[in-house]
């Protein structure tokens, strides 16, 4: 059933922040990156709400970044002007916890305190919730997959979720008791791909699969401690080991292909691939967002502009610039590499 929630009436204001560090506003961007420079953590943008706990991030339809604030219960949303606003999320406790942008030009989130999937039109700026079956649901990890449904992890149940566009929910239970599936992301085969951080394994799934199906699932190196997982630009799966401190190379028929040390990176999680087809990966411990070439294997990294940042979820933004959430330190940051 579908639980409709209208525009938070006390939504906080809209306000233009004085960025810190070089000011560099999202339009600043290019889509095609230019002459090669020396990478660096150009800004940051404060969240509205004191200790909010930005944590997953994305580009919308509308060119902006939208993000979670776990511990304030909102979504966030920076403008290509660099304006943040935010907009709370009705349902107590909810934890808003991953974001994507949705086939239907909603932004879709998980709610990670509830048995809840959330969206948000990036217009009307109205909630819906759609309530899922399992009462022990607690999603987590969310993204659009090939068959123009999202599919969300949901370590709460132990489950793979399909969730149409109108809030239908399918199970499809883990073989693995306890796995915890957290980060997931569409594969380049038409699979969607997931990550199983208790069990040291990465999980596939083919849209289509009759309900209650069981994913396929394959092991990595143990105690890897499985981060976020993206599709490269070599057609494999890529995914970061945060307590091995090292990177994942999966080829698409499952076979374990590289796992490569990230050193100097301490707890390297979030990951996402750069216009200029490199790896970006956030340090959570260490406060820096490093490049990784694939063709050389080598691993530099830059410090965030505020010292033990948190820095947690990556994504590319509109303008093809790097954008992280900064947990510790309520921020989203900014990181020029072109």
């Amino acid at each position: 059933m579908k639980r409709t929630l209208g525009l938070f009436a006390g939504a906080i204001t809209a306000a233009i922040l004085s960025a810190c560090g070089n000011p560099t506003p999202i339009t600043s961007g290019s889509p095609s990156p230019g002459p090669t420079i020396t990478p660096f953590a150009s800004s940051e943008y404060s969240a509205l709400t004191a200790a909010s706990q930005p944590t997953g991030v994305s580009k919308g339809i509308d060119g902006s970044v939208w993000f979670t604030e776990t511990a304030s219960n909102r979504i966030g949303k920076l403008t290509t002007s660099a304006v943040v606003s935010e907009y709370a999320v009705v349902t107590p406790g909810a934890l808003p916890l991953m974001i994507t942008s949705g086939p239907d030009g909603f932004l879709w989130f998980t709610e990670s305190g509830t048995n809840q999937i959330g969206k948000i039109n990036t217009t009307e700026t109205t909630f819906d919730e759609y309530p899922l079956p399992n009462p022990l649901s607690r999603p987590w990890g969310i993204t659009t997959g090939p068959d123009g449904a999202l599919w969300a992890t949901d370590p709460g149940a132990n489950e793979i979720l399909r969730v149409q566009t109108n809030g239908i929910a399918t199970m499809y239970p883990l073989t693995t008791p306890n796995a915890d599936p957290t980060a997931i992301t569409s594969g380049p085969n038409g699979q969607v791909w997931f990550v199983e951080a208790a069990a040291n394994k990465v999980g596939a799934i083919t849209p289509g699969a009759a309900a209650g199906t069981p994913p396929t699932e394959y092991p990595v190196s143990a105690g890897a401690g499985l981060g976020v997982i993206v599709p490269g630009p070599d057609g494999a799966l890529w995914f970061t080991e945060t307590t091995s401190d090292k990177i994942g190379r999966m080829l698409p028929n499952g076979t374990l292909a590289s796992e490569t040390t990230l050193a100097p990176m301490v707890k390297p999680f979030g990951l996402t691939v750069g216009a200029d087809g490199n790896f970006y990966i956030g340090d959570e411990t260490a406060s820096t967002i490093a490049q990784y070439i694939i063709s050389t294997n080598k691993v530099t990294p830059y410090k965030t502009i505020t010292p033990n940042a948190g820095v947690y979820w990556v994504t590319l933004g509109a303008d093809s610039e790097v954008y992280f959430s900064e947990q510790a330190v309520n921020k989203i940051g900014q990181f020029r590499y072109f």
